[in-house]
């Protein structure tokens, strides 16, 4: 009998281990006081510079560029209102689709998406998908999910990955008695754009719609073969007017199985919330990369954008106002990096180098890098 009781007990704390295992979760403090800015020789192997041609129709605004994809033979930018294509060492080549409210035909430019196989090039744009090939011959046209509730339905963000298109929607829209919900919702789609799957990530429900809404980037991303989705407060919210329900978004997730599974958090100061119980830190994206995991936010205490970085091989974090410095080609103004849709290994950013005798403002110069591992 005292066996059986061993035998049982055994079982139990081996149960209750793996248990504890599995509910194990990576946490990575932020130092909100702290600020330095590293030099990108730090972190990056290498960094090559593209200048990207300037034409009459190829100029870029670096404040109005939101998407830039980088393939094998061409490189994207995704500006509000047109989108370019350049090739791989930065000659114009064309530019993609037109404003205008017929097929194929775009408003503004929510987020792009790049199957690089089959050189296909998906536009969000309000409530449809546009598809193209980058010889600009328009392709096909889908109308997005819309929830019958919904007063405003937007796409966030969008990846093409391993035959696949998944994009995230937030809904926002009224429900009885004058009450607000704001939802995110990713959809995964074949090449038929028939929905595959769905996850709804979350459902807030406010006594009003407060702030507005913030367009997300850089939030289905993929490296090592796995899918990393982050989910951030997409409302902006004036000081003193923020819900106290909404608590930060500080988590990063991985895609396994259908299953959206955590894998790690930021822990910032008392959760990102100031003595009178508001919340005065705004999460933009939280990524990774095989050695190290990287996070933009703003904080409202000082109305400043602060970058962060924290190397796992080395378990040290960085807090850097403004960005990195990059010693690499001496650029004195910092660089806010941000990751390649394709592979989280790599990052871009973009720089306007003036010369003294330049009489107009040339297009800026991609810079591509290649993380440490």
């Amino acid at each position: 009998m005292k066996n059986y009781y061993i035998f049982y007990l055994l079982c139990f704390l081996l149960f209750s281990c793996n248990k504890a295992k599995q509910s194990e979760l990576l946490e990575i403090p932020v130092d909100i006081d702290q600020n330095v800015s590293i030099p990108l020789s730090e972190i990056a192997e290498e960094i090559t510079a593209i200048k990207l041609e300037l034409t009459d129709k190829s100029m870029i605004n670096p404040d109005f560029t939101n998407h830039v994809i980088v393939s094998k033979n061409n490189v994207i930018v995704g500006q509000m209102y047109n989108i370019l294509v350049f090739s791989e060492d930065g000659k114009f080549i064309r530019s993609i689709g037109s404003r205008g409210q017929g097929p194929g035909e775009y408003n503004y430019i929510n987020c792009l998406a790049f199957d690089e196989i089959n050189n296909r090039l998906f536009i969000f744009s309000s409530r449809k998908i546009i598809c193209y090939d980058l010889n600009g011959k328009f392709l096909s046209e889908f109308k997005l999910y819309q929830n019958s509730q919904s007063n405003i339905m937007l796409p966030m963000n969008a990846n093409y990955i391993n035959g696949e298109l998944f994009y995230s929607i937030e809904h926002v829209g009224k429900i009885d008695e004058g009450k607000c919900f704001k939802s995110s919702v990713i959809f995964r789609l074949n090449d038929d754009y028939n929905v595959i799957d769905s996850f709804s990530v979350r459902k807030t429900y406010l006594d009003k719609m407060y702030g507005s809404i913030l367009y997300a980037s850089d939030h289905i991303l993929i490296f090592d073969s796995t899918i990393y989705m982050y989910f951030p407060e997409l409302t902006r919210f004036s000081k003193g007017d923020i819900p106290q329900k909404l608590t930060l978004q500080d988590t990063l997730f991985r895609l396994d199985k259908n299953q959206l599974i955590p894998e790690l958090k930021l822990k910032f100061k008392n959760d990102g919330i100031d003595g009178s119980g508001i919340r005065f830190i705004y999460l933009f994206n939280i990524y990774r990369s095989s050695r190290y995991v990287f996070a933009s936010y703003e904080n409202q205490n000082d109305d400043r954008h602060y970058s962060f970085c924290y190397d796992t091989k080395t378990g040290k974090g960085h807090n850097m106002q403004d960005g990195y410095t990059d010693d690499f080609n001496k650029i004195e103004k910092r660089v806010k990096i941000r990751p390649l849709k394709s592979d989280t290994e790599m990052f871009y950013y973009l720089h306007t180098n003036m010369k003294p005798d330049d009489r107009e403002e040339p297009n800026p110069t991609l810079y591509v890098g290649r993380l440490k591992k």
